[in-house]
């Protein structure tokens, strides 16, 4: 649904009721203050929400709002502001009321009569009252702010895990990202600066996508969707299409390893709408859709997105190095080329395989790229049998080595694909010492991780 005015604070109510939310749910699900909500609801028509307030109250009825709900809000909108009043307030006589602005509001008109027989006079001032504590507990929030010290620290330290992920034992980090977290939830609540608080929910997106990341890794699916959808939402509130498109990458890679396919390319697909031209398009259309196609059987599928991956590096200026495998900047040459591989690998395409790992390994080492080296020495390991002259002693003793790229990491990609190479070769070639050794070098990788946990 398209919008072709603003709201007003009648409307907004009347998007809260057709949701059927309490002034709380509501107010929590924009992301404000219940003050906010209950400063509508007595104000009305006299109330419009400020910009980036009508900006989440468009977001909410468009993608948020069910079928149900809009067809309700629409009937409130066309009942109008008379019929709500008639059912939510008893008939006065004459009143005066003057609305007072919340942070998130603009005033339309100061005043108001219901009776048009004459103005009231001035009433003499009434001292303290609940409405007066109401109102300059809202200018009190409009002061607080966040430490801009504190925001640089929290987003410099948050990125600097990102950029080093490959490189760290991500579990050691998980009890500091979640205080982080919830402490992060706290600033939020507090601060009322706008352009402070979209720093915070930024820095609580990549927080909560960091989690998320690490959940995969451990194999617990639940929580990482969890995570990735909290993500992606802040991301959204952070009015940040780039970290939108990020948090789209890490809900389909979550679908990828859950074996969820079709969900994993919707999630890909939905984050390149978000990352247009920007640094996520090659991460999102070769880790995304060129792996999920290649698991669906899709072959024009596969080619067209790596094509479209590596056209999009030709306009973008990719690294120098190879960045981590959640950057929020563009992806590498040599990962582009690597999860191209994993894609072809899917299709059986051996020599396509082989080709794009060509590209990939001479820039991934144990320093830059571990996890990324390992992954991509497995699928050379797995290509090797799917030739009809395949050598097992060749294609085992390149799987040795990727296990020992990184070992003792709680890595669950490099243990499941490892996996599958152990399955595919003991098909072909029933249960050899070759195998044998594979397997437990499987088995040694999963006791170091447990202990790790």
């Amino acid at each position: 649904m398209v919008r072709g005015r603003a709201w007003t604070g009648f409307e907004a109510v009347a998007l809260q009721e057709a949701m059927r939310r309490s002034v709380r749910d509501f107010a929590a699900l924009l992301g404000l203050e219940t003050t906010t909500v209950n400063n509508w609801r007595t104000g009305l028509s006299a109330v419009r929400p400020r910009s980036n307030t009508q900006t989440i109250l468009d977001i909410t009825l468009d993608q948020r709002a069910t079928t149900e709900d809009r067809a309700r809000f629409e009937q409130i909108v066309a009942e109008g502001e008379s019929a709500w009043r008639a059912r939510h307030h008893p008939p006065v006589r004459r009143s005066t009321h003057v609305s007072v602005a919340s942070a998130d509001d603009e005033m339309i008109s100061a005043s108001h009569t219901e009776d048009s027989g004459g103005i009231e006079p001035p009433r003499p001032d009434q001292g303290v009252s609940e409405e007066l504590i109401t109102v300059l507990a809202r200018v009190h929030k409009l002061s607080r702010s966040t430490n801009p010290e504190i925001l640089q620290q929290l987003q410099s330290s948050t990125r600097q895990t990102i950029a080093q992920y490959e490189t760290i034992d991500p579990a050691k980090f998980v009890p500091a990202l979640e205080k982080q977290r919830v402490w992060l939830d706290e600033l939020i609540a507090e601060c009322g600066h706008p352009r402070e608080r979209g720093r915070l929910f930024e820095i609580a997106s990549e927080t909560s996508g960091l989690l998320g990341y690490i959940a995969v890794g451990t194999g617990n699916f639940s929580l990482a969707r969890a995570y990735c959808l909290e993500s992606f939402h802040l991301g959204d509130y952070a009015q940040d299409n780039n970290l939108v498109a990020w948090a789209r990458g890490l809900q389909s890679f979550c679908e990828y390893y859950a074996g969820q396919y079709d969900k994993a390319l919707r999630y890909a697909q939905d984050g390149l709408a978000h990352a247009g031209s920007g640094p996520q398009h090659a991460r999102l259309a070769i880790n995304g859709v060129a792996r999920a196609m290649g698991k669906l059987g899709d072959v024009e599928g596969v080619h067209h997105a790596v094509d479209q991956a590596y056209e999009r590096l030709s306009h973008y200026r990719a690294p120098s190095v190879v960045p981590s495998s959640i950057s929020l900047e563009s992806y590498s040459p040599p990962q582009v080329a690597g999860n191209a591989a994993t894609a072809y690998l899917s299709l059986a395409m051996p020599d396509k395989v082989e080709q794009y790992v060509a590209l990939a390994l001479p820039e991934m080492n144990d320093a830059n790229s571990p996890w990324g080296r390992s992954l991509v020495m497995i699928d050379l390991a797995r290509s090797h049998l799917l030739a009809e002259d395949a050598d097992l002693d060749a294609a085992t003793s390149i799987m040795l080595d990727a296990l020992g790229v990184s070992p003792g990491k709680p890595m669950m990609q490099v243990r499941r694909r490892g996996s599958e190479f152990v399955q595919d070769a003991t098909a072909r070639w029933g249960d050899t010492s070759q195998l044998r050794a594979v397997r437990e070098a499987l088995a040694n990788m999963k006791t170091l991780d447990e202990q790790n946990e």
